[in-house]
Protein backbone atom coordinates (compact mmCIF):
# COMPACT_ATOMS: atom_id res chain seq x y z
CA UNK A 1 0.00 0.00 0.00
CA UNK A 2 1.11 3.12 -0.85
CA UNK A 3 1.73 6.49 1.55
CA UNK A 4 -1.60 8.24 -0.30
CA UNK A 5 -3.42 5.02 0.34
CA UNK A 6 -2.23 4.83 3.61
CA UNK A 7 -3.66 8.34 4.49
CA UNK A 8 -7.12 7.77 2.97
CA UNK A 9 -7.82 5.16 5.37
CA UNK A 10 -6.39 6.69 8.45
CA UNK A 11 -8.25 10.05 7.52
CA UNK A 12 -11.56 7.68 6.37
CA UNK A 13 -11.49 6.16 10.37
CA UNK A 14 -10.92 10.14 12.35
CA UNK A 15 -14.34 11.59 13.99
CA UNK A 16 -15.98 13.78 11.88
CA UNK A 17 -15.48 16.51 14.15
CA UNK A 18 -11.61 15.96 13.33
CA UNK A 19 -12.23 16.32 9.53
CA UNK A 20 -12.29 20.13 9.45
CA UNK A 21 -8.81 20.27 11.38
CA UNK A 22 -7.50 17.83 9.18
CA UNK A 23 -8.81 19.94 6.00
CA UNK A 24 -6.74 23.53 7.76
CA UNK A 25 -3.54 21.06 8.31
CA UNK A 26 -3.68 20.30 4.44
CA UNK A 27 -4.28 23.53 3.34
CA UNK A 28 -1.53 25.03 5.18
CA UNK A 29 0.98 22.04 3.94
CA UNK A 30 -0.47 23.20 0.32
CA UNK A 31 0.54 26.92 0.72
CA UNK A 32 4.32 25.60 1.30
CA UNK A 33 4.11 23.85 -2.04
CA UNK A 34 5.70 26.25 -4.45
CA UNK A 35 5.23 25.58 -8.30
CA UNK A 36 7.58 27.74 -10.22
CA UNK A 37 6.55 28.90 -13.72
CA UNK A 38 2.68 28.12 -12.59
CA UNK A 39 0.74 31.46 -14.23
CA UNK A 40 -0.80 33.30 -11.76
CA UNK A 41 0.59 31.62 -8.05
CA UNK A 42 2.15 34.77 -7.17
CA UNK A 43 -1.22 36.56 -7.42
CA UNK A 44 -3.19 33.99 -6.37
CA UNK A 45 -0.78 34.21 -3.05
CA UNK A 46 -1.70 37.53 -2.62
CA UNK A 47 -4.91 37.48 -2.38
CA UNK A 48 -5.03 34.50 0.05
CA UNK A 49 -3.00 37.12 2.38
CA UNK A 50 -5.29 39.60 1.72
CA UNK A 51 -8.41 37.72 3.24
CA UNK A 52 -6.32 36.19 5.98
CA UNK A 53 -4.95 39.35 7.03
CA UNK A 54 -8.74 41.46 7.25
CA UNK A 55 -7.76 43.83 5.17
CA UNK A 56 -10.09 46.29 3.90
CA UNK A 57 -12.60 45.12 0.67
CA UNK A 58 -12.22 48.50 -1.13
CA UNK A 59 -8.04 48.30 -1.01
CA UNK A 60 -7.76 48.20 -4.70
CA UNK A 61 -10.03 50.90 -5.46
CA UNK A 62 -8.99 53.09 -3.26
CA UNK A 63 -5.32 52.58 -2.51
CA UNK A 64 -4.41 56.10 -2.54
CA UNK A 65 -6.74 56.93 0.78
CA UNK A 66 -5.29 53.71 2.43
CA UNK A 67 -1.61 54.72 1.39
CA UNK A 68 -1.64 58.56 1.87
CA UNK A 69 -4.66 59.27 3.35
CA UNK A 70 -6.40 61.23 0.40
CA UNK A 71 -9.91 61.67 0.70
CA UNK A 72 -12.30 58.64 -0.77
CA UNK A 73 -13.06 58.02 -4.44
Amino acid sequence: MNKAASLKRQIDVLPPAMLSEVDRFIKSLKKQVRKPGRRGFLLSELAECALDDDLPTDLAEQHDHYLYGTPRK
